[in-house]
């Protein structure tokens, strides 16, 4: 246990680095510089879900163990809520704990989510399928997909699927049927879910 402390505590200080930066990013004005247009351009990408769904990802794919991988990103997550919301209640003087309390309740889910993610890199039969999860995700967040036509949402998220393709790659045909099913996950996920990213 003393020997994973120390991992627990770099992805706790990494979220709320995070944290802090995508609060302190969403208080830039945007006044034409080119420094401000980099930090708009950074507040809109930490301001979506793929980028977290790509770092909560590689956080537990490259975790030791599957138990590390649920820790991980659960402190992870639990790092860039605490720094966030404490940073909005420094700026405008009250906590938001509403918006904590939903966002906290969804973070809950990490640990299972990490181990999915886990297993999908380590597991030699589940990398067939399970790499869908992630990638389908991310592809949904790219992606408009439908019944007759394809187009694309958001470059960044489409670029942050290739790298999840990357991470998750072992073999050709591995790849391959993780790719088909990702997309098949994307389209059930425009066609069912009521939020959409």
């Amino acid at each position: 246990m003393k020997q994973m402390i120390p991992g627990f505590l770099k992805c706790f200080l990494f979220g709320a680095l995070l944290g802090t930066i995508s609060k302190y990013l969403d208080t830039v004005a945007v006044d034409g510089s080119w420094l401000a247009d980099v930090f708009h351009y950074c507040s809109q990408i930490l301001s979506r879900l793929g980028i977290w769904v790509l770092i909560a990802g590689m956080i537990a794919v490259y975790s030791k163990t599957i138990i590390r991988a649920a820790i991980n990103t659960c402190v992870f997550f639990a790092g860039v809520l605490i720094s966030y919301y404490l940073y909005s209640a420094y700026l405008f003087g009250f906590f938001p704990t509403k918006y904590f309390m939903l966002w906290g309740s969804i973070a809950l889910l990490s640990p299972f989510l990490g181990s999915i993610v886990w297993l999908a890199k380590n597991h030699t039969r589940l990398a067939y399928i399970l790499p869908a999860l992630p990638m389908g995700l991310m592809l949904s967040l790219s992606l408009g997909i439908g019944a007759f036509y394809l187009d694309i949402n958001d470059i960044d998220e489409l670029i942050m699927y290739a790298v999840l393709c990357v991470i998750f790659y072992k073999e050709p045909k591995q790849m391959a049927v993780s790719i088909v099913f990702s997309f098949v996950l994307a389209l059930l996920i425009e066609i069912i879910s009521p939020y959409h990213f």
